[in-house]
């Protein structure tokens, strides 16, 4: 099969390696969609951890074509979803911590690939109507799920901040909008990326290079602040503007991921005294199935920027890294 190899930097190639054979328990999954995450992006950049060469991907969906032993014969040719990995359910990583940091089981993506072998406990079967494109962003959508999980029951009717309008980003205002915020403002530089919030829920649109954000916020709030503060980027200094403008028992999200070694910029005698609450959640967590479920509820038209052959990674990881789009996806076939 073909496999796109990342080398380092931004240089990929193209190579042919066996075709994945399943042991017990495993699957093999015909590549329909794998989108390219910003993580990805960031280890071409050197800004997150990766040891190259390695097959990158890990927002992939398409139908198993093959079982090992011991997997349900009514798996085959089911398209399905996956998570990074298997969790044990057992190890004190998975019991005290999430799914995401299970002890025993590897981590098995690889999704820029034609093929893809996985543990049968990764894969979770498409709702009905969810076609495999979208189903491909439920792993993005999954680590926006379990961050807000995170922050437990919130009072209907809350205003939060949502600072970037990449899939994260809109993804969080979705999400926000579904468990009952009353009222969302979207930052983002971006008039495309800006103007597709209002169909996630965005109630104000605010191009930061145009008008001040403080000012806004404070107009809207009556200078209190919103209940919460997202930062979806993963930009220390834009963080340390969200925890600004968050009333007093507020919440600082951090959705976004920040460069390894990045150091918290914001004021902590302000957090303190304002009583501020800041979490963030790495990767899906335990939210895969939730956000699969979700999906369905969300207007994801045009978020898809465009789709890449295999040969064409190396272009797709450009347009991707430029941010005029919103969402490029790797097709193999």
């Amino acid at each position: 099969m073909l496999v796109s190899t990342w080398r380092g930097g931004s240089e990929f190639t193209l190579d042919t390696v066996p075709d994945p054979s399943p042991g017990p328990g495993q699957v093999v999954i015909k590549v329909h969609s794998s989108g390219i995450c910003g993580t990805d992006i960031h280890k071409t950049q050197g800004l997150f951890p990766g040891t190259p060469p390695e097959v990158l991907g890990h927002e992939f969906v398409g139908p198993i074509v093959e079982l090992g032993e011991g997997v349900d014969s009514t798996m085959l040719d089911k398209v399905v979803g996956c998570t990074l990995n298997a969790s044990c359910g057992e190890c004190e990583g998975c019991k005290t911590w999430s799914a995401m940091h299970c002890e025993r089981e590897p981590r098995l993506a690889g999704g820029f690939a034609e093929y893809v072998l996985v543990d049968q406990r990764q894969a979770h079967v498409l709702p009905d109507g969810l076609d495999p494109e979208t189903a491909s962003m439920t792993e993005p959508a999954a680590c926006v799920v379990s961050c807000l999980n995170m922050l437990g029951e919130i009072e209907h009717g809350f205003d939060a901040l949502v600072v970037g309008g990449g899939l994260l980003g809109l993804f969080t205002v979705g999400m926000l909008k579904l468990r009952g915020a009353g009222r969302i403002i979207l930052s983002e530089p971006n008039p495309k990326r800006l103007a597709m919030g209002a169909q996630f829920g965005a109630d104000v649109l605010n191009d930061p290079t145009k008008d001040d954000l403080g000012e806004l916020v404070n107009d809207l709030t009556g200078g209190y602040g919103v209940k919460i503060g997202a930062e979806a980027v993963g930009v220390p200094k834009l963080v340390a503007n969200v925890s600004k403008m968050i009333r007093p028992r507020g919440n600082l999200v951090l959705v976004g991921v920040s460069p390894q070694g990045s150091a918290l910029p914001v004021d902590l005698y302000d957090l303190h005294y304002k009583e501020i609450t800041v979490s963030g959640a790495f990767g899906a967590g335990d939210a895969f199935g939730e956000a699969l479920a979700t999906l369905p509820r969300l207007d994801l038209n045009g978020v898809v920027s465009g789709r890449f052959p295999l040969e064409d990674i190396e272009a797709a990881f450009a347009a991707s890294a430029g941010g005029e789009g919103v969402k490029y996806m790797i097709a193999p076939r």
